[in-house]
Protein backbone atom coordinates (compact mmCIF):
# COMPACT_ATOMS: atom_id res chain seq x y z
CA UNK A 1 0.00 0.00 0.00
CA UNK A 2 1.02 3.65 -0.39
CA UNK A 3 3.34 5.07 2.21
CA UNK A 4 2.13 8.59 3.11
CA UNK A 5 4.73 11.35 3.69
CA UNK A 6 4.09 14.50 5.76
CA UNK A 7 4.28 17.94 4.09
CA UNK A 8 7.45 19.73 5.06
CA UNK A 9 7.91 23.47 5.17
CA UNK A 10 11.71 23.65 4.69
CA UNK A 11 11.66 27.15 3.25
CA UNK A 12 9.63 28.64 6.08
CA UNK A 13 11.72 26.79 8.66
CA UNK A 14 14.89 28.17 7.09
CA UNK A 15 13.45 31.68 7.28
CA UNK A 16 12.66 31.16 10.94
CA UNK A 17 16.22 30.00 11.66
CA UNK A 18 17.60 32.95 9.69
CA UNK A 19 15.44 35.31 11.70
CA UNK A 20 16.69 33.82 14.95
CA UNK A 21 20.30 34.30 13.83
CA UNK A 22 19.56 37.91 12.89
CA UNK A 23 18.23 38.55 16.36
CA UNK A 24 21.30 36.93 17.89
CA UNK A 25 23.79 38.94 15.79
CA UNK A 26 25.61 41.77 17.59
CA UNK A 27 24.13 45.15 16.88
CA UNK A 28 20.71 43.82 15.87
CA UNK A 29 18.19 44.74 18.52
CA UNK A 30 15.21 42.53 19.25
CA UNK A 31 13.14 45.66 18.92
CA UNK A 32 14.03 46.32 15.22
CA UNK A 33 11.13 46.04 12.70
CA UNK A 34 12.85 43.20 10.80
CA UNK A 35 13.37 41.06 13.86
CA UNK A 36 9.79 41.64 15.00
CA UNK A 37 8.48 40.57 11.57
CA UNK A 38 10.58 37.40 11.60
CA UNK A 39 9.48 36.60 15.13
CA UNK A 40 5.82 37.06 14.13
CA UNK A 41 6.37 34.83 11.10
CA UNK A 42 7.88 32.13 13.30
CA UNK A 43 4.92 32.26 15.65
CA UNK A 44 2.51 31.88 12.73
CA UNK A 45 4.45 28.89 11.42
CA UNK A 46 4.27 27.24 14.83
CA UNK A 47 0.52 27.81 14.84
CA UNK A 48 0.22 26.15 11.42
CA UNK A 49 2.47 23.17 12.12
CA UNK A 50 1.55 22.54 15.75
CA UNK A 51 -0.50 19.57 16.91
CA UNK A 52 -3.70 21.49 16.20
CA UNK A 53 -2.37 23.53 13.25
CA UNK A 54 -3.80 23.68 9.77
CA UNK A 55 -0.88 21.74 8.26
CA UNK A 56 -0.80 19.03 10.91
CA UNK A 57 -2.23 15.64 9.98
CA UNK A 58 -1.75 16.12 6.22
CA UNK A 59 -0.27 13.24 4.25
CA UNK A 60 0.37 12.76 0.55
CA UNK A 61 0.75 9.52 -1.38
CA UNK A 62 0.61 8.56 -5.01
CA UNK A 63 2.04 6.61 -7.93
CA UNK A 64 2.53 6.34 -11.66
CA UNK A 65 2.07 3.01 -13.44
CA UNK A 66 2.99 3.03 -17.16
CA UNK A 67 1.81 -0.27 -18.64
CA UNK A 68 2.49 -2.33 -21.76
CA UNK A 69 -0.53 -4.22 -23.14
CA UNK A 70 -0.77 -6.90 -25.83
CA UNK A 71 -4.21 -8.21 -26.77
CA UNK A 72 -4.55 -10.87 -29.44
CA UNK A 73 -8.12 -10.22 -30.72
CA UNK A 74 -7.85 -6.44 -30.78
CA UNK A 75 -4.39 -6.66 -32.33
CA UNK A 76 -3.04 -4.24 -29.71
CA UNK A 77 0.64 -4.05 -28.78
CA UNK A 78 1.42 -0.75 -27.15
CA UNK A 79 2.61 1.09 -24.08
CA UNK A 80 -0.27 2.70 -22.24
CA UNK A 81 0.04 5.73 -19.97
CA UNK A 82 -2.15 8.77 -19.36
CA UNK A 83 -4.31 8.18 -22.45
CA UNK A 84 -7.69 9.82 -21.87
CA UNK A 85 -8.96 8.90 -25.35
CA UNK A 86 -8.67 5.12 -24.91
CA UNK A 87 -11.96 3.37 -24.00
CA UNK A 88 -12.30 1.36 -20.80
CA UNK A 89 -11.89 -2.36 -21.55
CA UNK A 90 -10.89 -5.35 -19.45
CA UNK A 91 -7.37 -5.19 -20.92
CA UNK A 92 -6.87 -1.47 -20.09
CA UNK A 93 -9.14 -0.04 -17.42
CA UNK A 94 -8.06 1.96 -14.34
CA UNK A 95 -4.31 1.60 -14.83
CA UNK A 96 -1.72 3.40 -16.95
CA UNK A 97 -2.18 6.73 -15.18
CA UNK A 98 -0.93 8.90 -12.34
CA UNK A 99 -2.61 8.91 -8.92
CA UNK A 100 -2.31 11.47 -6.13
CA UNK A 101 -4.00 11.17 -2.74
CA UNK A 102 -4.11 13.96 -0.13
CA UNK A 103 -5.50 13.13 3.31
CA UNK A 104 -6.12 15.54 6.17
CA UNK A 105 -6.76 14.20 9.68
CA UNK A 106 -8.27 16.70 12.09
CA UNK A 107 -7.59 16.82 15.81
CA UNK A 108 -11.24 16.11 16.55
CA UNK A 109 -11.10 12.83 14.64
CA UNK A 110 -12.54 13.87 11.28
CA UNK A 111 -10.83 13.17 7.96
CA UNK A 112 -10.91 14.58 4.45
CA UNK A 113 -9.66 12.47 1.55
CA UNK A 114 -9.06 13.85 -1.98
CA UNK A 115 -7.87 11.64 -4.86
CA UNK A 116 -6.64 13.01 -8.19
CA UNK A 117 -6.55 10.67 -11.22
CA UNK A 118 -6.75 12.68 -14.45
CA UNK A 119 -7.39 10.17 -17.24
CA UNK A 120 -8.51 6.78 -15.90
CA UNK A 121 -10.28 7.78 -12.70
CA UNK A 122 -13.98 7.73 -11.88
CA UNK A 123 -14.38 11.37 -12.86
CA UNK A 124 -12.84 10.94 -16.32
CA UNK A 125 -16.21 10.12 -17.90
CA UNK A 126 -17.46 13.64 -17.14
CA UNK A 127 -14.13 15.40 -17.75
CA UNK A 128 -13.12 15.65 -14.08
CA UNK A 129 -9.71 14.85 -12.59
CA UNK A 130 -11.35 14.01 -9.24
CA UNK A 131 -11.34 10.27 -8.67
CA UNK A 132 -12.76 10.57 -5.16
CA UNK A 133 -13.32 13.28 -2.55
CA UNK A 134 -15.08 12.44 0.70
CA UNK A 135 -15.22 13.32 4.37
CA UNK A 136 -15.72 11.54 7.69
CA UNK A 137 -17.01 13.57 10.65
CA UNK A 138 -17.33 11.78 14.02
CA UNK A 139 -20.51 12.48 15.97
CA UNK A 140 -19.93 10.02 18.82
CA UNK A 141 -17.18 7.58 19.63
CA UNK A 142 -18.68 4.99 17.27
CA UNK A 143 -20.87 6.91 14.81
CA UNK A 144 -19.69 9.21 12.00
CA UNK A 145 -21.29 11.14 9.17
CA UNK A 146 -19.76 10.35 5.76
CA UNK A 147 -20.27 11.91 2.36
CA UNK A 148 -18.85 12.93 -1.00
CA UNK A 149 -17.76 11.02 -4.08
CA UNK A 150 -16.23 7.68 -3.14
CA UNK A 151 -15.35 4.28 -4.62
CA UNK A 152 -18.04 1.66 -4.20
CA UNK A 153 -17.74 -0.63 -1.18
CA UNK A 154 -17.96 -3.89 -3.15
CA UNK A 155 -15.52 -6.69 -3.91
CA UNK A 156 -12.04 -7.59 -2.73
CA UNK A 157 -10.16 -5.67 -5.42
CA UNK A 158 -9.51 -1.94 -4.98
CA UNK A 159 -9.40 0.40 -7.92
CA UNK A 160 -5.85 1.66 -7.49
CA UNK A 161 -2.80 -0.26 -8.74
CA UNK A 162 -0.95 -0.29 -5.41
CA UNK A 163 -3.65 -2.54 -3.94
CA UNK A 164 -3.73 -4.95 -6.89
CA UNK A 165 -1.89 -8.27 -7.13
CA UNK A 166 -2.44 -8.28 -10.91
CA UNK A 167 -2.46 -5.69 -13.68
CA UNK A 168 -6.04 -6.16 -14.94
CA UNK A 169 -9.17 -6.30 -12.78
CA UNK A 170 -11.40 -9.32 -12.37
CA UNK A 171 -14.57 -9.76 -14.42
CA UNK A 172 -16.88 -8.77 -11.57
CA UNK A 173 -15.05 -5.50 -10.97
CA UNK A 174 -15.51 -4.46 -14.59
CA UNK A 175 -18.92 -5.88 -15.54
CA UNK A 176 -20.99 -6.68 -12.44
CA UNK A 177 -20.30 -4.09 -9.73
CA UNK A 178 -21.00 -0.36 -9.55
CA UNK A 179 -17.83 1.75 -9.64
CA UNK A 180 -18.46 4.83 -7.47
CA UNK A 181 -21.27 6.87 -5.98
CA UNK A 182 -21.87 10.38 -4.68
CA UNK A 183 -24.00 11.02 -1.60
CA UNK A 184 -24.16 11.31 2.17
CA UNK A 185 -24.80 8.84 4.98
CA UNK A 186 -23.47 7.38 8.18
CA UNK A 187 -20.99 4.85 9.52
CA UNK A 188 -21.10 2.88 12.78
CA UNK A 189 -17.97 1.08 13.98
CA UNK A 190 -17.99 -1.02 17.12
CA UNK A 191 -15.57 -3.81 17.92
CA UNK A 192 -14.95 -6.00 14.86
CA UNK A 193 -18.11 -4.77 13.10
CA UNK A 194 -18.70 -1.81 10.79
CA UNK A 195 -22.03 -0.72 9.28
CA UNK A 196 -22.15 1.83 6.46
CA UNK A 197 -25.19 3.33 4.73
CA UNK A 198 -25.43 6.02 2.08
CA UNK A 199 -28.14 7.79 0.11
CA UNK A 200 -26.51 8.50 -3.23
CA UNK A 201 -26.98 9.29 -6.89
CA UNK A 202 -28.02 6.44 -9.16
CA UNK A 203 -25.11 4.06 -9.60
CA UNK A 204 -22.14 5.70 -11.33
CA UNK A 205 -23.69 9.12 -12.05
CA UNK A 206 -22.10 12.13 -10.39
CA UNK A 207 -25.11 14.13 -11.61
CA UNK A 208 -28.26 12.90 -13.32
CA UNK A 209 -31.42 14.91 -13.98
CA UNK A 210 -33.34 11.93 -15.37
CA UNK A 211 -34.07 10.15 -12.06
CA UNK A 212 -35.49 11.65 -8.91
CA UNK A 213 -35.18 8.50 -6.83
CA UNK A 214 -31.90 8.18 -4.88
CA UNK A 215 -29.94 4.96 -4.57
CA UNK A 216 -29.43 3.21 -1.23
CA UNK A 217 -25.91 1.85 -0.63
CA UNK A 218 -25.03 -0.30 2.36
CA UNK A 219 -22.24 -2.49 3.65
CA UNK A 220 -21.92 -4.74 6.69
CA UNK A 221 -18.29 -5.63 7.48
CA UNK A 222 -16.57 -7.76 10.10
CA UNK A 223 -12.92 -8.33 10.98
CA UNK A 224 -12.90 -11.05 13.67
CA UNK A 225 -9.11 -11.20 13.54
CA UNK A 226 -6.19 -9.25 12.12
CA UNK A 227 -5.83 -11.79 9.31
CA UNK A 228 -9.46 -12.35 8.27
CA UNK A 229 -12.23 -9.97 7.17
CA UNK A 230 -15.48 -10.26 5.24
CA UNK A 231 -18.44 -8.13 4.25
CA UNK A 232 -21.80 -7.87 2.50
CA UNK A 233 -22.43 -4.96 0.15
CA UNK A 234 -25.68 -4.02 -1.55
CA UNK A 235 -27.25 -1.32 -3.66
CA UNK A 236 -30.85 -0.58 -4.65
CA UNK A 237 -31.57 2.11 -7.22
CA UNK A 238 -33.15 2.96 -10.54
CA UNK A 239 -31.17 2.75 -13.76
CA UNK A 240 -32.06 2.79 -17.44
CA UNK A 241 -32.83 -0.54 -19.06
CA UNK A 242 -30.38 -2.05 -21.54
CA UNK A 243 -32.99 -2.46 -24.26
CA UNK A 244 -33.78 0.74 -26.17
CA UNK A 245 -37.51 0.28 -25.68
CA UNK A 246 -37.43 0.01 -21.90
CA UNK A 247 -37.47 2.83 -19.36
CA UNK A 248 -35.64 3.01 -16.02
CA UNK A 249 -36.37 0.32 -13.45
CA UNK A 250 -34.96 -0.60 -10.06
CA UNK A 251 -31.76 -2.64 -9.98
CA UNK A 252 -30.86 -4.83 -7.00
CA UNK A 253 -27.27 -5.85 -6.50
CA UNK A 254 -25.45 -7.71 -3.69
CA UNK A 255 -21.85 -8.71 -3.21
CA UNK A 256 -20.26 -10.95 -0.55
CA UNK A 257 -16.47 -10.79 -0.26
CA UNK A 258 -13.76 -12.03 2.10
CA UNK A 259 -9.98 -11.74 2.48
CA UNK A 260 -7.48 -13.78 4.48
CA UNK A 261 -3.89 -12.56 4.95
CA UNK A 262 -1.23 -14.38 6.90
CA UNK A 263 2.47 -13.78 6.36
CA UNK A 264 3.33 -14.16 2.67
CA UNK A 265 -0.11 -15.60 1.75
CA UNK A 266 -3.19 -13.61 0.66
CA UNK A 267 -6.48 -15.26 -0.31
CA UNK A 268 -9.55 -13.33 -1.50
CA UNK A 269 -12.90 -14.12 -3.04
CA UNK A 270 -16.33 -12.70 -3.80
CA UNK A 271 -19.82 -13.68 -4.96
CA UNK A 272 -22.06 -11.32 -6.94
CA UNK A 273 -25.75 -11.29 -7.82
CA UNK A 274 -27.69 -8.64 -9.77
CA UNK A 275 -31.34 -8.35 -10.77
CA UNK A 276 -33.36 -5.80 -12.78
CA UNK A 277 -36.81 -5.98 -14.33
CA UNK A 278 -36.90 -4.90 -17.99
CA UNK A 279 -33.13 -4.66 -17.87
CA UNK A 280 -32.22 -7.45 -20.31
CA UNK A 281 -31.51 -7.31 -24.04
CA UNK A 282 -35.00 -8.58 -24.95
CA UNK A 283 -36.73 -6.14 -22.59
CA UNK A 284 -37.45 -8.73 -19.93
CA UNK A 285 -35.87 -9.37 -16.52
CA UNK A 286 -32.07 -9.31 -16.36
CA UNK A 287 -30.28 -11.46 -13.81
CA UNK A 288 -26.56 -12.11 -13.54
CA UNK A 289 -24.29 -13.79 -11.03
CA UNK A 290 -20.62 -14.59 -10.70
CA UNK A 291 -17.62 -15.43 -8.57
CA UNK A 292 -13.96 -14.52 -8.37
CA UNK A 293 -11.17 -16.10 -6.32
CA UNK A 294 -7.59 -14.90 -6.03
CA UNK A 295 -4.46 -16.13 -4.29
CA UNK A 296 -1.09 -14.43 -3.94
CA UNK A 297 2.03 -15.91 -2.40
CA UNK A 298 5.21 -13.88 -1.84
CA UNK A 299 7.64 -16.77 -2.06
CA UNK A 300 10.71 -14.55 -1.57
CA UNK A 301 11.28 -10.94 -0.48
CA UNK A 302 11.73 -9.76 -4.06
CA UNK A 303 9.04 -11.84 -5.82
CA UNK A 304 5.44 -13.04 -5.54
CA UNK A 305 3.02 -15.05 -7.65
CA UNK A 306 -0.73 -14.49 -8.21
CA UNK A 307 -3.41 -16.81 -9.60
CA UNK A 308 -7.00 -15.66 -10.17
CA UNK A 309 -10.15 -17.24 -11.64
CA UNK A 310 -13.31 -15.31 -12.61
CA UNK A 311 -16.76 -16.47 -13.67
CA UNK A 312 -19.69 -14.27 -14.76
CA UNK A 313 -23.01 -15.63 -16.02
CA UNK A 314 -25.10 -13.05 -17.90
CA UNK A 315 -27.17 -15.35 -20.09
CA UNK A 316 -30.75 -14.66 -18.97
CA UNK A 317 -32.95 -13.00 -21.62
CA UNK A 318 -29.97 -11.97 -23.73
CA UNK A 319 -27.99 -10.49 -20.83
CA UNK A 320 -27.75 -7.01 -19.33
CA UNK A 321 -24.44 -6.39 -21.15
CA UNK A 322 -24.94 -6.33 -24.92
CA UNK A 323 -23.07 -5.22 -28.05
CA UNK A 324 -19.61 -5.15 -26.41
CA UNK A 325 -17.47 -7.52 -28.51
CA UNK A 326 -14.20 -5.92 -27.37
CA UNK A 327 -14.93 -7.18 -23.86
CA UNK A 328 -16.58 -10.40 -25.06
CA UNK A 329 -20.21 -9.63 -24.19
CA UNK A 330 -22.92 -9.88 -26.85
CA UNK A 331 -26.35 -11.44 -27.27
CA UNK A 332 -26.23 -14.87 -28.90
CA UNK A 333 -27.46 -14.34 -32.48
CA UNK A 334 -28.48 -17.99 -32.65
CA UNK A 335 -30.73 -17.44 -29.62
CA UNK A 336 -31.66 -13.80 -28.94
CA UNK A 337 -32.96 -14.77 -25.51
CA UNK A 338 -29.50 -15.91 -24.39
CA UNK A 339 -26.49 -13.84 -23.41
CA UNK A 340 -22.85 -14.42 -22.50
CA UNK A 341 -21.23 -16.70 -19.96
CA UNK A 342 -17.66 -15.45 -19.44
CA UNK A 343 -14.65 -16.88 -17.64
CA UNK A 344 -11.08 -15.72 -17.18
CA UNK A 345 -7.87 -17.20 -15.76
CA UNK A 346 -5.09 -14.80 -14.81
CA UNK A 347 -1.57 -15.39 -13.54
CA UNK A 348 0.90 -12.68 -12.59
CA UNK A 349 4.50 -12.49 -11.40
CA UNK A 350 5.22 -9.57 -9.08
CA UNK A 351 8.80 -8.33 -8.65
CA UNK A 352 9.99 -5.90 -5.97
CA UNK A 353 13.47 -4.85 -7.16
CA UNK A 354 13.77 -1.81 -4.89
CA UNK A 355 11.88 0.34 -2.46
CA UNK A 356 8.78 2.02 -3.96
CA UNK A 357 8.99 -0.04 -7.17
CA UNK A 358 6.83 -3.00 -8.22
CA UNK A 359 7.02 -4.71 -11.61
CA UNK A 360 4.01 -6.86 -12.63
CA UNK A 361 4.08 -9.38 -15.49
CA UNK A 362 0.66 -10.83 -16.35
CA UNK A 363 -0.84 -13.40 -18.68
CA UNK A 364 -4.63 -13.59 -18.94
CA UNK A 365 -6.86 -15.99 -20.89
CA UNK A 366 -10.55 -15.11 -21.36
CA UNK A 367 -13.20 -17.35 -22.90
CA UNK A 368 -16.98 -17.47 -23.43
CA UNK A 369 -19.76 -19.94 -24.19
CA UNK A 370 -19.84 -18.87 -27.87
CA UNK A 371 -17.96 -16.56 -30.25
CA UNK A 372 -18.28 -13.22 -28.44
CA UNK A 373 -14.83 -11.59 -28.85
CA UNK A 374 -14.61 -9.36 -31.92
CA UNK A 375 -11.35 -9.05 -33.83
CA UNK A 376 -10.36 -5.41 -34.20
CA UNK A 377 -9.31 -5.24 -37.83
CA UNK A 378 -11.65 -7.83 -39.41
CA UNK A 379 -14.76 -7.87 -37.20
CA UNK A 380 -14.70 -11.66 -37.01
CA UNK A 381 -15.88 -13.29 -33.77
CA UNK A 382 -13.99 -15.77 -31.55
CA UNK A 383 -14.74 -17.64 -28.33
CA UNK A 384 -11.50 -16.71 -26.52
CA UNK A 385 -8.99 -13.91 -26.08
CA UNK A 386 -5.47 -13.60 -24.66
CA UNK A 387 -3.77 -10.66 -22.99
CA UNK A 388 -0.17 -10.02 -21.94
CA UNK A 389 0.60 -7.04 -19.73
CA UNK A 390 3.65 -5.58 -18.02
CA UNK A 391 3.36 -2.77 -15.49
CA UNK A 392 6.05 -0.59 -13.89
CA UNK A 393 4.59 0.82 -10.67
CA UNK A 394 6.45 3.56 -8.83
CA UNK A 395 4.65 4.54 -5.61
CA UNK A 396 5.39 6.74 -2.63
Amino acid sequence: MNRAIPIRRNLVTAMTIAGTLLVALPGVSAATPLSRQVQTLGEKVQQLEGSAGLLSGISISGYIDPTYVYNSRQHISSFFFGDKTAPYRFYHSTFGDLFLNVTKKFSGGGTLDIQIMPNRGYGAGVGSIINAAYFTVPVTGKFSVIGGQMPAWDGYEPQISTGMYTVTHNLLFGFSEPAFFTGVGGQYAGGPYTVQMLVANTWNSAFNNSFREPTLEYRLSAAPSSSFSYGLYGTIGRIAGTHSGTGPTTRFFNDLDATYKSGPLTLSGQLDHGYQKRGAANGRTAEWYGASVMGNYRFMPMAGLTLRYDYLNDTKNGGHIVSDPQDGFITDQADLNSGTRRQALTTALLLYPMKHVTVKLEYRHDWANFATFGRGETGSRHDSDDTLAAQFLFAF
